[in-house]
């Protein structure tokens, strides 16, 4: 029997606004995961990303919190200050007819604005680990009243370096709360985390869908190393795609490709985690209205880019981790609708593909190279002063 959200034993005000928001039928993750949530018991969620899990979590906390209650009583944790961000706004949405307040804190964002905000009382504070034990520090964020804690893809913020900020985070919460964990995989190091600081959880995996990887009609090129640049070049002219992507593993590789890009006339903008959030925001909310067709970007960088309609996307770099092959190339896939996803691959990487083709359980196509030829009026070209 399919489930509706009303069957989910969700409050009429978030059931109002959550409808507002365009949502129709709950994903298998959210069936699953809601009613054990609003019962109040810990949780471990291992999803891929795109499953609509901010709602598991987040629907469930604001029909539990009580408004009345000072300071806040839900924290959510995660790895980048993009996914906090698009949390928050989420969160927001969500309680558009609930008296809660939330608020996001993140790094090389004003701290004077965040403790102002934080003096307003939010019910729900979203952050990334090393600005929210900041607060903590500082007695700006007060912790006695915390019930709820969200630890939002948990195997990023350890890839990331951050589970010894958030270990110190948990030793600073009230033992007597509810901890939800939610990652798409859970290494060793996640597993002592749930053993050390959770009490009881139920673990709910719900394997990725290959409905999106089916979608998307992907090819991969062999090439040498040298050659990568020319070859995105002529790539580009040819494909003339309306929006594309461009992922490299590294932040140096981003600033190299997207140097390298501007040389040659495209318009296009770099995305990683040594850029200033503020211009990081400024280059994804650009990129989602239209503002530049190119976009070069690291895998943690990219999170917080939801365009229902990319047309390519291109890995300069094999992923180093299967996972976020899916990732990367579900971009071009949103909302049904289907997409193309090309992969450069030198004899290095070869190996990493077929280890990617194995997980996905699809075989990707290899290609000829476009040919060589050069394109005129080049539609992302700009005049060179």
């Amino acid at each position: 029997m399919n489930k509706n959200f009303t069957d989910l034993g969700i409050a009429s005000p978030i059931l109002r606004a959550i409808e507002q928001m365009g949502f129709v039928t709950p994903t298998e993750v959210q069936k699953q995961g809601i009613p054990h949530i609003l019962g109040k018991k810990d949780l471990i969620v291992r999803s891929k990303t795109g499953s609509g899990k901010t709602a598991v979590f987040g629907i469930p906390l604001l029909q539990l919190i009580d408004a009345r209650k000072e300071g806040p009583q839900g924290l959510i944790l995660t790895p980048t200050r993009e996914l906090a961000v698009q949390v928050d706004r989420d969160l927001k949405s969500m309680a558009k007819y609930l008296p809660h307040q939330t608020t996001a804190v993140y790094g090389q964002h004003s701290m004077n604005v965040e403790i102002q905000a934080l003096k307003k009382g939010p019910s729900i504070v979203t952050g990334t680990p090393g600005r929210v034990f900041d607060h903590i520090l500082r007695r700006k964020l007060i912790t006695k009243n915390l019930r709820y804690l969200v630890l939002d893809e948990a195997d990023r913020m350890l890839d990331m370096g951050f589970i010894d900020q958030v270990e110190k985070i948990i030793k600073k919460l009230p033992a007597n709360r509810i901890t939800l964990l939610f990652s798409a995989t859970i290494p060793s190091e996640i597993k002592k985390i749930c053993q050390k600081y959770m009490n009881q959880p139920t673990t709910i995996e719900i394997e990725s869908s290959t409905k999106t990887v089916e979608t998307v009609e992907q090819v991969y090129y062999r090439m040498r190393r040298n050659e990568k640049r020319t070859q995105l070049n002529h790539l580009l002219k040819s494909e003339k795609p309306e929006s594309c992507v461009i992922f490299c593993n590294t932040r140096n590789t981003v600033d190299r490709v997207q140097r390298f890009l501007t040389e040659k006339g495209f318009s296009s903008r770099a995305l990683h985690g040594n850029i200033p959030q503020n211009r990081r925001m400024k280059t994804i909310d650009q990129f989602k209205k239209g503002g530049s067709s190119l976009l070069v970007a690291t895998d943690v960088a990219s999170r917080g880019i939801h365009v229902d309609s990319l047309s390519l996307v291109i890995n300069y770099d094999v992923p180093q981790e299967k996972d976020s092959y899916v990732h990367r190339i579900g971009r071009t896939a949103r909302n049904g609708n289907g997409g193309r996803a090309v992969t450069f691959v030198t004899g290095d990487e070869i190996m990493s593909l077929y280890e990617i083709e194995e997980h996905i359980g699809t075989m990707i196509a290899e290609k000829e190279l476009p040919p060589n030829k050069k394109a005129q009026n080049n539609r992302y070209s700009h005049p060179r002063n």
